[in-house]
């Protein structure tokens, strides 16, 4: 009985689907998916399963202990040391696993685990991506949605890993895997930018990071485990919601506030994207990041309105778009380690990139000197960021994979009351510095 409750209830959330998508109400899957499943009292609320393919199962890294296993392991030393729950893993990750797959095996490796949490892991290219193109694209996403749903309706909280690379990849089968992790980032779903962790700028393997061509080395896998925000299952287990975009006011820097704010990701971090949306016309500081090393980068406005990268590691970027024009501009630095690229773009348009590989600990938002400076809705991600998330990003597309800090930076309260909260789903908070 319950098995046709089941079948009856896809059959119907697809019928509303096909509804809304004649209407043309599609663009966003999160419209047809709910935040929230019914409540299952028999789950265990902190256990964890991965249920994927070969990458996730720890293949190409030493004894298997892949990215997964190096984030369990973290999720140990965070409880151990006092700052995260009692979080148990396993690991149900099959070799060659694609969407249709993990539907078929689903009531065998999944129920009887009796997890809160699963996190689907699963490639375009062992859909068939490089072979067949559009249909296992779409193969993709209405199996995903599916699993979702069945998640849901079982009392699961599913996590969704996005696609990532492979050697054999074209540049056609690189586009679908970019519009795929779009069309996941806009999912009502806590998501995982894997992509933007080992991406070489093709939709290959960044040299150095893989094991064969379908495959991360040790390295490869590590960066992979950055990805995950650390305390993002703490956040969930505190009832912590997905984020949702806010339209609130802002922080000024002026002859009153001269202190900078403060943000500090958690845990070892290599690749990421910071992004903050200023209005100003005067030059001054806007970002200050420092290293493990004591290194210190810094995202300035010159005396010809223009932005300025310095880092001790690279040239010095200089902007060309003019943003001491008194209107809103979305500052986006994003930094692929594995490949040693850090890149700076202004509304979309790059302004220019450095060779450098960085492991940043602080980043510092504002100016000390009180130039006159407004800033709105910081992100941080522990992800690098292609050209086709960038441009989302700059029109207000809320990207959510991998997001570790969404502070609207509500200075005048219009719609928080602590105007330095993170919305993100994450434990991590934001301070004025001392």
């Amino acid at each position: 009985m319950k098995h046709d409750i089941t079948i009856k209830s896809i059959a119907a959330f697809v019928l509303l689907t096909s509804f809304f998508a004649c209407l043309g109400l599609n663009a966003h899957a999160n419209a047809f998916v709910p935040d929230t499943g019914r409540i299952n009292k028999s789950l265990d609320t902190l256990k964890i399963v991965y249920l994927g393919s070969s990458v996730p199962s720890g293949t190409g890294a030493s004894k298997n202990f892949g990215y997964t296993s190096m984030y369990s392991q973290l999720l140990k030393k965070r409880d151990a040391n006092g700052i995260g729950k009692a979080w148990s893993t396993v690991n149900k990750s099959i070799g060659g696993d694609n969407t249709e797959r993990i539907l078929a095996r689903w009531q065998r490796d999944l129920v009887p685990q009796k997890a809160k949490y699963v996190v689907i892991a699963l490639s375009l290219g062992n859909e068939g991506i490089h072979e067949f193109g559009k249909p296992k694209f779409e193969q993709f996403k209405t199996n995903m949605t599916k699993m979702i749903s069945i998640a849901r309706d079982s009392g699961y909280v599913p996590i969704i890993a996005n696609c990532y690379t492979r050697n054999d990849f074209n540049e056609a089968d690189y586009n679908y895997v970019k519009q795929l992790n779009l069309w996941i980032n806009a999912l009502n779903v806590p998501s995982i930018n894997l992509l933007g962790a080992v991406d070489d700028g093709t939709g290959k393997w960044a040299t150095n990071y893989w094991s064969d061509g379908a495959h991360p080395n040790d390295a490869g896998h590590a960066e992979m485990s950055y990805a995950i925000v650390p305390s993002l299952f703490d956040a969930l287990a505190n009832g912590k919601s997905q984020p949702k975009f806010i339209d609130a006011s802002y922080l000024n820097w002026d002859k009153k506030q001269h202190k900078l704010l403060h943000f500090k990701p958690d845990n070892a971090l290599h690749a990421f994207t910071t992004a903050i949306t200023i209005k100003t016309d005067v030059k001054g500081q806007v970002l200050k990041l420092t290293e493990s090393t004591g290194n210190t980068i810094n995202i300035s406005i010159n005396s010809k309105g223009l932005l300025e990268y310095k880092s001790a590691k690279a040239q010095t970027i200089k902007g060309i778009t003019k943003i001491d024009d008194g209107k809103w501009h979305k500052i986006i630095l994003t930094h692929y380690y594995a490949r040693g690229e850090t890149i700076l773009y202004c509304d979309s348009v790059q302004q220019g990139n450095a060779s450098e590989k960085l492991s940043i600990q602080d980043l510092y938002l504002g100016d000390t000197k009180g130039k006159g400076i407004m800033a709105k809705d910081w992100l941080f991600y522990r992800s690098g960021m292609n050209l086709s998330e960038v441009k989302a990003l700059s029109d207000n597309t809320f990207l959510k994979s991998s997001l570790e800090l969404y502070a609207p930076l509500d200075g005048l309260h219009r719609l928080l009351k602590n105007g330095l909260s993170n919305l993100a789903q994450s434990t991590n908070a934001i301070e004025w510095a001392k």
